[in-house]
C-alpha cells in the first residue's frame, strides 16, 4: 500500500509514511508488554490538562473580558491549538488540542485509581474538563459507558436473572414494566429535548453540513474508478476540491476519519485492518470492561479525527495495559467502581 501510494498514485511522501505509521502502530500497538506507568501517566497527563482547562475557563468567565477572549481565541486559532467560543457569554467552550483524552481518562480512572479519595478528586476534575472542553460528544460517551455498565451489572446478577424471568411469565406485568419505561423515557425527553433541539440547531448551522461535505467529497473521490473502489487512492492522499465548506487541497484533518482512511486504503484493505484489529481485541484483551471501555471511546472518536491518530494508539496501550494488569491482579470489576 505505501508503495503503491508513492510510486503509482504519486501522492506526498511525507503524508504517505504518516499514516503508513499510523496504520501499523495502531495494531502492533497490542503487543506493547503492559505497565503500570503507562496508566499513571495517561491519567497524571489528562488531569494536568483538565486543571488547566478549568482554571482558563474560571479566569475568562469571572476575572476576564469580551475583549480579553477574543484575544486569547485570535492566538489560539493563528497557533493551530483549536479554538475557544460562547454562545452565551457565561460558558466558554474550550476545544483544544489534548481534549480528546479526557473522557476516556475519566473512565480509566475509575478503574485504576485504587484510593477512593484520590479517585474521587482526580475523576471529579477529568468530569468537569470534559464538560469545559465542550464536545457534545465526549459526555455522550461518559452517559453511554454508565448506562451500558449499569445493564451488564444488571443482567449479570443472577437474583436479577431470575426475577426477570418470572416478570416476563406474566403478559400483566410486561405491559406494566412497558407502561414504566414508556414513562421514563417521555419524562427523560421532556427534559432533555429542549437542549438537543438547542444544540442541533447550532450544529445544522456549520458542523452537520461540513461532515455531509467532507463524506460526498471523499466517496466521490473513493468511487472514482473500480480499482481506486478496493485499493483506495493511495495514503497521503488529498482531494483536489474547493466547496462551500473548506478547501480540500491541502486538507488531511476530516471529523468523519474513517471515510477518510477507506478514501485512502480502499474497500479491500480496511476490511483486513478492521477484521485484523477486532481479532487482535478479542485475542489481547479478553475483557468485557475493557471492550465497553473502548467502545465509549469509538463513540466519540467516530464522529472527531481520534480514531487514525496518536490519541487512539495511546488509548490502545493504555487499555491494553489497564486489562492485562487487572487480569493479572484478580481483582473484580464491580469493585473498581
Amino acid at each position: 500500500m505505501l508503495v503503491y501510494s508513492i510510486v503509482i498514485e504519486d501522492n506526498s511522501v511525507s503524508l504517505a509514511i504518516r499514516f503508513y505509521v499510523i496504520l501499523i502502530l495502531l495494531l502492533s500497538a497490542f503487543f506493547l508488554p503492559p505497565k503500570k506507568i503507562y496508566v499513571t501517566i495517561f491519567i497524571g497527563l489528562a488531569v494536568l490538562h483538565s486543571v488547566l482547562l478549568i482554571g482558563f475557563e474560571t479566569y475568562i468567565v469571572f476575572l476576564g473580558d469580551p475583549d480579553f477572549s477574543g484575544y486569547i481565541r485570535s492566538k489560539v486559532m493563528e497557533y493551530g491549538f483549536g479554538d475557544i467560543y460562547t454562545f452565551n457569554q457565561y460558558f466558554y467552550r474550550i476545544q483544544i488540542k489534548g481534549n480528546p483524552v479526557l473522557p476516556i481518562a475519566f473512565l480509566v480512572s475509575l478503574y485504576a485509581i485504587q484510593s477512593k479519595r484520590l479517585k474521587i478528586a482526580a475523576a471529579s476534575l477529568l468530569f468537569v474538563g470534559t464538560i469545559v472542553a465542550g464536545n457534545f460528544a465526549f459526555t455522550l460517551a461518559i452517559v453511554f459507558y454508565l448506562g451500558m455498565y449499569c445493564v451488564i451489572l444488571f443482567f449479570s446478577n443472577q437474583k436479577v436473572s431470575a426475577y426477570l424471568k418470572n416478570l416476563f411469565n406474566s403478559r400483566k406485568r410486561i405491559l406494566m414494566v412497558a407502561g414504566s419505561l414508556l414513562f421514563v423515557l417521555v419524562l427523560v425527553g421532556a427534559i432533555v429535548f429542549p437542549y438537543l433541539k438547542e444544540l442541533f440547531i447550532l450544529k445544522m448551522q456549520v458542523s452537520i453540513p461540513t461532515r455531509f461535505d467532507q463524506v460526498n467529497h471523499l466517496i466521490d473521490s473513493l468511487t472514482e474508478t473500480p480499482i481506486t473502489l478496493l485499493f483506495g487512492q493511495g495514503l497521503g492522499n488529498v482531494i483536489s476540491v474547493i466547496s462551500d465548506y473548506r478547501d480540500y487541497r491541502t486538507y488531511y484533518y476530516f471529523e468523519l476519519q474513517t471515510i477518510y482512511i477507506i478514501n485512502q486504503v480502499g474497500i479491500l484493505y480496511f476490511l483486513v485492518f478492521l477484521f485484523t484489529k477486532i481479532t487482535y481485541v478479542i485475542k489481547f484483551w479478553k475483557n468485557k470492561y475493557i471492550y465497553l471501555l473502548y467502545l465509549s471511546y469509538v463513540v466519540y472518536a467516530f464522529t472527531n479525527p481520534y480514531l487514525f491518530d496518536t490519541t487512539n494508539i495511546v488509548v490502545l496501550i493504555v487499555l491494553s495495559s489497564l486489562g492485562k494488569l487487572y487480569l493479572k491482579e484478580g481483582n473484580n470489576s464491580e469493585s473498581k467502581i
